[in-house]
């Protein structure tokens, strides 16, 4: 088998002088050079484990390091001993397989050959995709590195899963990996778990390369996430190869949109366009000249507020567009249950624009849209990163920036309070917004904050257990169980009845409208392609506003009617350039001084005048993790940027 040697040392040179090119060695890395700073706290025996051929990477000790170019294949002349040891190993693999498992160390989930060089190249040429090896885990000392939090995931999913071929390039993936394989925290995998996984990533990652993936500086294990949030696990275990590579195909631009930073698009005003000539005159213009429009909804409008001002919208949609729309609404739907059924229905049905008006539809919303690229699909929720389906929200902390400072007025005390409803993006920096309001005006208040989303009788939404506290901002209690909705900031008179201060409002009619109105006008694509959109609407566009339904001294008006038109003018920064977390950690800018839409929608911290913390995800029930596996903070997912 010399032939074979003489392939492989070809192999071998080649790759010898594309590191030589890069400045890179050209040899076989060895773990004890590499160990030589390296602070290794413990030592853990694997046994025999099937190593990823790939994760071989190196040898143990320097010994006969040069033998071998960086992919393992053979660099010595082929009248060497080593040569016919090498070629007598060949026909042993042909003729009965090598048996023999090699001798491994594993650092941060690559592999270096103690024993078994020869063996691991022969392997190699003939393109194992595992090789059997006795592996003993040598584990550094945690620091602050992205390689250390990621590796020190992946030691927390092998305790479970016994998985080490699956690598992610940003934090959280295995967490996420575990809960979309239908596995619960902490759940043991079975061998059949393992089996089942092993064959659908292989699978995978066979479409994901030859769908260009190499070229993304992203790993499959990325990819897959994606898939998985789209497809369910079981059903893509059962997926032939040819039913994955066309699913992945229709999500491309959601994988890519990973490897791109800047890959979000945050809209922060409606784009006002002008209409080209040729369009006006209507020549060789494909804007359509009527829309299908359906809307879904998962409660209704008789029993909850958030449905009733959406309805507004629509109406005011319809309003604005005479003769043009056919809009129908879709009532009391169960996103886990029957949002994907009806999207599938109304997509058959030639629907040009859908608008899902629950945050927990979104799932639903991407599988559909992957499937009718024809049909422009809206949810309405914040930070979704997804090309299929766009979002739509208010930001809510303008608004709660003025309620703060109304607050901060009319309040008889230095604590107010306030309640959240769920842990979502845009949720802290609403909060925040409203504490930085109070102490514009009450520069030692206190913000008392409860969640919505947590039953704890010992602690009312209406703070009626704490006589320091009158003033608050909360839900609407007039609603029904689980259909929270801002009702905004309230007095607690003596006698126990709410008056209500200021109520914000959000103009889903703009959103509607102006929507609408882009793809009438053709603009509705001008985006760059890839891209996700997210509408994300304020004051200075009439997305939001507040009504003051409790007649305010003129003086106070007078200040929040400044105030509002200086948010709109951008001559008022809500957040200060030096900003303090609870326990006086300093937070501040990544530029310029000014928060970035971008950190205020991300924003996952409480300011430290902000008397409470974010609710842990065990807390929370089904139906509030459900919400948050769409938009819900990774710091309270447990799932870290």
């Amino acid at each position: 088998m010399i032939e074979d040697y003489r392939s492989a040392q070809r192999a071998g040179q080649r790759a010898y002088r594309a590191n030589v090119a890069r400045g890179q060695s050209p040899y076989l890395a060895v773990l004890d050079d590499i160990l030589t700073d390296v602070d290794i706290v413990a030592q853990e025996p694997l046994g025999l484990v099937d190593i990823p051929a790939e994760s071989i990477v190196g040898t143990k000790t320097a010994g006969r390091h040069t033998a071998f170019a960086s992919n393992f294949m053979p660099l010595l002349d082929d009248d060497t001993e080593f040569a016919v040891k090498w070629s007598n190993l060949c026909d042993a693999h042909l003729e009965e397989g090598i048996h023999t498992p090699i001798i491994a160390f594993e650092y941060l989930n690559k592999f270096y050959v103690q024993e078994g060089n020869k063996r691991v190249s022969v392997l190699k040429y003939y393109e194992a995709v595992k090789i059997p090896g006795t592996v003993t885990r040598l584990i550094p000392a945690k620091n602050d590195t992205l390689e250390s939090k990621l590796y020190y995931e992946f030691l927390d999913f092998y305790k479970l899963s016994r998985v080490n071929y699956v690598g992610f390039s940003r934090l959280g993936g295995y967490a996420k990996l575990q809960a979309l394989a239908c596995k619960a925290t902490g759940e043991v995998w079975t061998e059949d778990d393992r089996l089942n996984f092993s064959s659908l990533y292989t699978m995978f990652s066979q479409q994901f390369y030859a769908l260009g993936g190499g070229s993304l500086g992203l790993t499959p294990g990325d990819a897959l996430l994606v898939y998985l949030s789209v497809y369910r696990y079981a059903d893509a275990c059962e997926s032939t190869p040819t039913e994955v590579r066309e699913n992945l195909a229709r999500l491309w631009d959601e994988v890519k949109i990973l490897a791109e930073p800047h890959a979000v698009e945050l809209l922060l005003e409606p784009k006002q366009s002008s209409e080209p000539l040729l369009s006006k005159l209507n020549i060789f213009s494909s804007r359509p000249s009527e829309l299908r429009v359906v809307f879904l909804h998962e409660h209704n409008a008789q029993t909850s507020a958030w449905v009733r001002g959406q309805d507004k919208g629509r109406a005011a949609l319809v309003k604005a567009f005479p003769d043009k729309l056919y809009v129908s609404c879709r009532e009391n739907i169960n996103p886990e249950v029957d949002t994907e059924q009806v999207l599938e229905e109304v997509a058959h049905d030639h629907a040009d624009i859908v608008f899902t008006t629950s945050a927990r539809m979104h799932t639903a919303c991407l599988k559909v849209a992957a499937q009718h690229p024809k049909t422009r699909f809206l949810n309405c929720s914040l930070s979704a990163p997804h090309p299929l389906v766009r979002t739509y929200y208010p930001r809510t902390y303008e608004v709660t920036y003025l309620l703060g400072m109304l607050a901060g007025i009319v309040s008889h005390s230095d604590k107010v309070g306030y309640v959240a409803a769920n842990p979502v993006y845009g949720v802290p920096a609403a909060i925040n917004a409203f504490a930085q309001g109070v102490r514009a005006v009450r520069p030692d208040s206190r913000v008392v904050l409860r969640w919505a989303c947590l039953c704890d009788a010992a602690h009312p939404q209406d703070f009626s257990d704490r006589k320091d506290i009158e003033v608050f901002y909360s839900q609407d209690f007039r609603e029904p169980e689980g259909t929270y909705r801002d009702y905004g900031l309230c007095r607690r008179l003596p006698d126990g009845v709410l008056q209500p201060l200021g109520l914000p409002e959000w103009r889903w009619d703009v959103f509607f409208t102006e929507i609408v109105r882009s793809v009438f006008a053709g603009t509705w694509d001008s985006a760059p392609g890839g891209r996700a959109i997210n509408y994300w609407w304020g004051l200075k566009s009439g997305a939001e506003r507040v009504e003051y339904p409790t007649r305010l001294n003129d003086g106070t008006m007078q200040l929040l009617k400044m105030a509002e038109r200086q948010l709109c003018d951008g001559e008022i920064h809500v957040f200060p350039t030096e900003s303090y977390s609870q326990g006086h950690a300093l937070h501040h800018a990544a530029a310029s001084g000014i928060y970035t839409p971008k950190e205020l929608m991300e924003m996952d911290w409480l300011e430290e005048c902000v008397e409470g913390e974010l609710p842990s995800y065990d807390e929370l029930d089904a139906k509030t993790r459900s919400l948050l596996n769409v938009n819900g903070l990774d710091i309270v997912k447990g799932t870290p940027q």
